[in-house]
């Protein structure tokens, strides 16, 4: 797995050489201090805390706080392992949070997957205003949903139902629809919700990206369907610690107007979903 670092890796693992044109998948120097620090952190704070978590079933706000801490689940971190040079700074840092534990890593990285659809799809001004409030700081952890997954649509974005109509009356585009399996869905501050502008336009219907700030108030509860009035139900044979929803928008009025820049891509999203 490329966590133990007292031995030698496997063929084709990182550190091993590989064709015969040079490529070569050999750590650098900062990778291999990025990676070991990235193992201590999973070490000492993510793997003993996997199985309490999981019993739980809730988001382990305490050890993403404790990440933000250190700089691991920050804006900062995520951008430099993107950007990296060779390519694998991403890949190795997941690769040790997640033999951590699982769930509880993909509660550290899943406000990256909205970071990255921002990043590709959103103009200077809106990245510039969305990315920092989905991670936050630390004292004052944020969360990121990536929403495009819907009842009747999985991997097939072609066949979302959830649309963004614009309002010429008021100015502004109204978002409506329903998402499922939503990683940080209904808890996150930050919402990207894959919508159509045009259901017309084959195959994809020209997908929108909206964010939209969280109200205060969000709940922080159990990560599966259950109450204190009702029975527990049983355990989600999957990542009890990653908080999976489904989230839903009704007449969300975006307060970007049809002249903003992006608009149709990137909208800012002020109501709650139901």
């Amino acid at each position: 797995m490329g966590s133990e670092h007292d031995t030698e890796p496997a063929p084709g693992a990182p550190g091993a050489a590989a064709t015969e044109g040079g490529f070569s998948l050999e750590l650098s120097e900062d990778l291999r201090d990025m990676r070991g620090w990235v193992h201590d952190f999973a070490a000492s704070v993510i793997r003993p805390a996997g199985s309490e978590w999981d019993e739980r079933e809730e988001t382990p706000w305490p050890i993403v706080e404790e990440a933000s801490k250190i700089g691991l689940y920050s804006l900062d971190f995520f951008a430099q392992q993107a950007f990296e040079p060779s390519g694998l700074g991403i890949v190795v840092a997941f690769e040790e949070l997640f033999w951590g534990d699982a769930g509880i890593a993909l509660s550290v990285v899943g406000s990256s997957l909205a970071a990255v659809s921002l990043v590709t799809n959103g103009t200077n001004e809106q990245i510039g205003e969305w990315a920092p409030q989905m991670f936050g700081v630390p004292g004052d952890v944020k969360l990121a949903a990536f929403c495009s997954s819907e009842p009747d649509a999985g991997s097939d974005v072609g066949a979302i139902r959830t649309r963004a109509v614009y309002d010429e009356a008021k100015d502004e585009w109204v978002l409506n629809g329903t998402k499922t399996w939503a990683t940080n869905g209904g808890i996150a501050n930050v919402h990207i919700i894959v919508a159509s502008v045009d259901p017309r336009s084959a195959p994809a219907g020209r997908p929108a990206s909206s964010c939209r700030p969280a109200p205060a108030g969000c709940p922080r509860g159990r990560n599966s369907a259950s109450t204190a009035s009702a029975p527990r139900t049983p355990p989600r044979l999957c990542w009890t610690t990653s908080a999976c929803r489904a989230a839903a928008w009704w007449a969300a009025r975006t307060g970007w107007t049809h002249g903003s820049p992006g608009s149709a891509r990137a909208a800012a999203a002020g109501s709650r979903p139901r």
